[in-house]
């Protein structure tokens, strides 16, 4: 599977403890697969990672989704020190872009969307913002990447 994302995009949102636990799928689709991984905890700030291999230790759960308009994409929850526990809506088979999928409990978490190449076309801030090493503030709704045409 993970030969279909070579050179694609990896996208990283991690929560602090005052953000808000809720997460939606990123577009409409059907979700092909869903798999829980169970792992340890460790911390997801980024100081953390040059000590821990968090995104393949930690507690994950992820879903496969044909989307209709990224195609098949990846969307995994991983659970970090103090969250533990990932609460995904498994009654979904078919998603809905901006409907919740689950939440995390208590304290910070990370999600990761892992897209096929030549999928997204990120907006210039973001970029901008990644070639600097600066993590970006992301709201809920807002508008980071558009289909690549």
């Amino acid at each position: 599977m993970a030969a279909e994302y070579q050179n694609g995009t990896c996208l990283i949102f991690r929560l602090a403890p005052q953000n808000y636990h809720r997460y939606c799928y990123i577009d409409n689709g059907l979700a092909v697969k869903q798999v829980s991984i169970p792992g340890i905890l460790h911390c997801v700030r980024p100081t953390a990672l040059n000590t821990y291999p968090v995104y393949i230790q930690n507690s994950r759960e992820y879903t496969i989704i044909n989307t209709k308009n990224f195609d098949t994409v990846i969307q995994m929850e991983i659970g970090a020190l103090i969250v533990g526990k990932i609460h995904n809506h498994n009654n979904h088979i078919y998603t809905e872009r901006g409907a919740e999928k689950g939440y995390f409990e208590f304290g910070g978490s990370t999600i990761i969307l892992l897209l096929k190449r030549g999928i997204l076309q990120m907006d210039e801030r973001i970029i901008e913002n990644m070639k600097k090493g600066i993590e970006t503030t992301v709201k809920y709704g807002e508008c980071i990447a558009l289909k690549q045409q």
